[in-house]
């Protein structure tokens, strides 16, 4: 899951969990696929896929359980506020609660997590947004935290995590900034976001990847 929090240092993660997407025909879908890390071997959940099929979500995951928020949803049809939850030692999913729930539906966002909390940031309503949802692991509750959003609306940005903070780079706004190479920090002791100008990638850039450990992030392609 992208965003995931860094792994202490008297933890191994063993897995990795890949929720939701299109195929190469654009069928919408909900299956579930787990990797083993020790074996490199990949295979469907079937008990963990997400209830309803979706694309475009946003993803965070901690220690027992990963996310799944937001997207489009061929079926109702539109763009979702709904979060899945995956827990890992039983792999299956189920739907939060409304408490749980986007504050704002929306897809193209981005997602981090701290050991306590996972963080949806950006995406596409029907317009690029800033907004920033806060999702505390331990009621499985989500609230937006305003002084937490984005400098500048986008979405289609990456993003990474430190121990103490999420970086977000990237991203495609209007016509007038079609691609941005803003780069913001979001600190989680604080719960507040800010430019990181030194930071900002080389050029501007959408529908880019990001991965990282607890002292440097990458961001790639675009």
């Amino acid at each position: 899951l992208p965003g995931t929090a860094p792994i202490p240092t008297t933890s191994t993660p063993s897995r990795g969990y890949f929720g939701g997407g299109r195929d190469s025909s654009s069928t919408a879908l909900s299956i579930v696929d787990k990797i083993t890390y020790s074996t490199d071997t990949t295979a469907r959940i079937p008990g963990a896929d997400l209830p309803d099929i979706a694309f475009q979500q946003g993803a965070v995951g901690n220690f027992e359980n990963g996310y799944f928020s937001g997207g489009y949803q061929p079926s109702v049809p539109g763009i979702q506020s709904t979060v899945y939850k995956l827990t890992y030692s039983t792999d299956t999913s189920t739907t939060l609660p409304t408490a749980g729930a986007l504050s704002a539906a929306r897809r193209y966002h981005a997602g981090v997590g701290s050991l306590n909390a996972g963080y949806f940031v950006g995406g596409y309503e029907s317009s690029p947004v800033s907004n920033t949802d806060k999702l505390t692991f331990s009621s499985d509750t989500t609230a937006a935290v305003p002084g937490a959003n984005l400098t500048a609306g986008r979405h289609y940005l990456a993003a990474t995590t430190s121990p103490s903070a999420g970086y977000f780079g990237g991203g495609r706004d209007t016509v007038a900034t079609p691609y941005h190479s803003l780069m913001d920090k979001l600190t989680y002791s604080t719960d507040t976001m800010a430019a990181v100008p030194g930071a900002n990638l080389p050029q501007g850039r959408g529908y880019l990847a990001a991965t990282g450990n607890a002292d440097a992030g990458y961001f790639n392609g675009g």
